[in-house]
């Protein structure tokens, strides 16, 4: 059984001021049945989880039960959803946005959003909606201007390079600020309060991968190693890790460990998130609330790249790979009976695209300067995947600009530091494992890409990549201490 979503078309508008030429209007989809139809105003819980890969969870088939929970939401599965940044600030801000980094402004981790920008809580704010976001990380902070359109907003950061012993209470500080404010909520008059729009950023699973007992030995017992070839050593450090490994002194049989670290962190987000969505059950909302599960980007583990056009892993310094690039992206729409039946479109997909789906979705009329379109024709199992979408990718990390783009069967990466230009060009159809650079057997192939890179540039402009970035001195220490800014 297919859910409704119905909407009315409504006219284009001019937008004036910030919003540059080039933000699209989106066109609107309708997708009939007869039996089932969305509630008026359903809620809406938009979890993102980061640094989550795909390929490590249950409902993506990976071999460990690392997410039962979120594998019982059912509904849809993106299979091929991909990041426009791999970078936390700008990509959150894009799927807060429905718009590419240098149209909202945010595009490097520490700057903020324009100011006229308008965000999701915003919009559903401006529709009495209730709205609350629980953020993990300091560059989605207020200072990020994430939180416009939140009349409650909590920064609930989690120690990524500290790895003293802690207690299990130390990582859920976020579950539970939710948990609370939701409670709350429910314990409010049914006739008297609003649908609510949550936002739960969940930093847990970034690296490094260092979750609480019992977590760290639940796929493999932990092991404690003080010493790497005469130097001091911390498996649970991210730093360590990918020094050893760039180095060549990372010992295969650690691998194991590592990953066996990173899955426990996502089973315990997992096993809070299943008592999150049981919190809504009990209180007989679930089925009116459209939850949304998705990744920032993903993570380098052990992947090697034959071309070095990258900073090897792990981490997601390997700027568009696809184990960087490709995230999550589940949907449990409001309003459809509990099922176990899946529907998984094969399409490529953006985070672009999460802001119109989510209004689609809400019988919300579409915001007309939004660069990504909505998702919902794509949830008709008779609709065919689209041969020819194309994901476009932004990033601008240490004042060097990566621009990229991914079809079907190829992705193109541009690289500029200093005005050198650096070109990668990976035959996805003929090398999934993206070891081989091809531009210069593929020439025209890679020219027909970069043409279509430099109009998308030129359609989506920004005003202030070459501005210089003011970083408050907490910011300044929080992107320190997350790895994503040099000391």
């Amino acid at each position: 059984m297919k859910p409704v979503y119905k909407k009315s078309i409504v006219p284009l508008i001019a937008i004036i001021g910030i919003l540059s030429a080039g933000f699209i209007a989106l066109k609107l989809n309708s997708i009939i049945n007869e039996t089932t139809t969305i509630p008026k105003r359903p809620n809406l819980l938009l979890i993102t989880l980061d640094n989550l890969r795909p390929d490590h969870l249950s409902i993506y088939g990976y071999q460990r039960d690392t997410s039962p929970a979120i594998s019982g939401l059912a509904g849809f599965v993106f299979d091929n959803a991909f990041t426009v940044s791999t970078n936390s600030g700008p990509s959150h801000a894009t799927m807060l946005t429905g718009l590419y980094p240098p149209q909202h402004g945010l595009i490097d981790n520490g700057q903020s959003i324009n100011s006229r920008v308008p965000t999701l809580a915003v919009t559903l704010r401006d529709r009495g909606y209730d709205t609350a976001g629980f953020v993990g990380y300091y560059a989605l902070s207020e200072e990020s201007g994430l939180d416009k359109g939140f009349q409650t907003f909590e920064l609930h950061p989690i120690a990524s390079h500290d790895h003293d012993e802690k207690s299990l209470d130390d990582d859920l500080a976020g579950f539970v600020a939710t948990k609370r404010w939701l409670g709350k909520w429910i314990g409010e008059s049914k006739k008297s309060r609003n649908p609510f729009f949550i936002w739960m950023h969940v930093q847990n699973i970034h690296e490094s991968y260092d979750p609480a007992p019992p977590y760290n030995s639940l796929f493999q017992e932990f092991p404690v190693f003080q010493k790497l070839k005469g130097k001091d050593f911390d498996l649970r450090c991210a730093n360590d890790i990918a020094k050893a490994w760039r180095s060549g002194i990372f010992p295969d049989h650690l691998k194991d460990e590592v990953i066996a670290l990173y899955d426990g962190e996502i089973r315990l987000v997992d096993d809070q998130l299943k008592k999150i969505f049981e919190t809504l059950k009990n209180a007989e909302i679930y089925d009116d609330t459209l939850i949304v599960v998705l990744s920032d980007h993903g993570e380098i583990l052990f992947e090697k790249y034959e071309h070095e056009f990258f900073k090897r892993g792990p981490g997601h310094s390997s700027r568009y790979t696809d184990s960087a690039i490709r995230i999550p992206l589940v949907i449990k729409p409001a309003g459809a009976p509990q099922s176990d039946h899946v529907l998984r479109p094969a399409s490529l997909v953006s985070t672009i695209d999460l802001m119109p789906t989510i209004l689609d979705m809400m019988n919300i009329e579409p915001v007309p300067w939004m660069s990504g379109k909505s998702l919902v024709p794509l949830m008709d199992a008779s609709e065919p995947s689209d041969p020819d979408q194309k994901i476009f990718i932004h990033d601008y990390p240490y004042e060097t600009e990566f621009l990229g783009v991914r079809t079907s069967d190829w992705k193109l990466v541009i690289k500029t530091d200093e005005g050198v230009e650096n070109k990668l060009l990976i035959d996805i159809k003929n090398d999934p494992e993206e070891n081989r650079n091809v531009w210069a057997e593929n020439f025209q192939k890679g020219e027909e890409l970069k043409s279509l890179l430099i109009s998308w540039k030129k359609k989506n402009k920004s005003t202030n990549l070459t501005a210089a970035r003011e970083l408050s001195e907490k910011m300044r220490q929080a992107l320190q201490d997350g790895g994503y800014i040099r000391k």
